[in-house]
């Protein structure tokens, strides 16, 4: 790199079904967030920005492809699941020299690197925040995004804030956190990084909740978990607004190609994470 960076971006891939050329149906999620993940690497590169990749069994094309990007660091992950690979990330991160940022979030997010990494980042720069949860641009947001998914999250977000107001978390007058939106930022210092390291499982009694209806593993372990306890230990916690825009094709493939099966995972998802707030707020508390 011709100057280090302070950020490293952290994500995880898993395109068992990608394929080089071009698009041959709106149906095809995998070749569309696969190519997504590759201009998103691409971007990373050009800026010089160190990018930590834990690839979960993608083809041997696609990581092909990836091998083809200089600047970027690559690991095979050993779980299909978003989480083990996020700490694989964040501990890979973590020891690039001169790295202070880590930025962890999903790899499709290509305006998240052309549009909104310097809102995000520069708090932490100056030390006005140890964690950030960037906010959509509500306007960007309803205009680019699916309507069902606008809907739920917006939904989400709603309740996830009132249970952390309700657990004296967050101020009654708090602007709204967007949980939601997958994209975190925080200071690579062990004590917050040890945030985003922690595993833990959604029991009841001695009994472990089915992993069809909770599972920690998937998101809230390194997405929401790590959050809510930076507001349980009084670190900085700052929302950001930014002006992300969601990609045109992949807004298509959810809403054309795939809707149902988008749709349904929009519901199961919000209510699988409020199900594990609930829980975990009942264990730290």
């Amino acid at each position: 790199m011709s100057s280090p960076s302070p950020i490293a971006l952290c994500v995880t891939t898993y395109y068992p079904s990608w394929y080089s050329g071009k698009l041959k149906s709106i149906k095809h999620t995998d070749k569309i967030r696969g190519d997504l993940a590759l201009e998103f690497a691409r971007e990373a590169s050009k800026r010089n920005i160190n990018l930590v990749i834990v690839d979960g069994k993608s083809t041997k094309t696609f990581r092909k492809e990836l091998t083809k990007i200089p600047n970027i660091q690559v690991s095979l992950g050993r779980h299909p699941k978003r989480s083990p690979g996020k700490r694989q990330a964040f501990k890979i991160a973590a020891k690039i020299p001169g790295v202070k940022i880590i930025v962890s979030t999903e790899p499709e997010k290509v305006s998240l690197i052309t549009d909104c990494l310097k809102q995000i980042t520069d708090p932490i720069l100056q030390n006005k925040a140890d964690v950030i949860v960037p906010h959509r641009n509500d306007n960007l947001f309803k205009q680019s995004y699916p309507n069902y998914m606008y809907e739920s999250e917006k939904e989400g977000n709603k309740l996830y804030d009132e249970f952390l107001k309700l657990y004296k978390l967050l101020p009654k007058d708090f602007q709204q956190l967007d949980m939601f939106f997958g994209p975190r930022a925080f200071k690579n210092e062990p004590k917050l990084l040890r945030l985003f390291m922690e595993r833990h499982e959604i029991t009841v009694g001695k009994v472990t909740l089915p992993k069809e209806y909770c599972d920690p593993e998937q998101l809230s372990n390194t997405s929401f978990f790590p959050v809510v306890r930076a507001l349980k230990k009084k670190f900085k916690v700052l929302p950001v607004e930014i002006p992300f825009v969601y990609p045109k094709l992949q807004k298509e493939n959810e809403l054309i190609g795939n809707r149902d099966y988008f749709e349904q995972k929009r519901k199961n998802q919000r209510l699988a994470l409020i199900l594990e707030l609930v829980h975990f707020l009942g264990v730290i508390s």
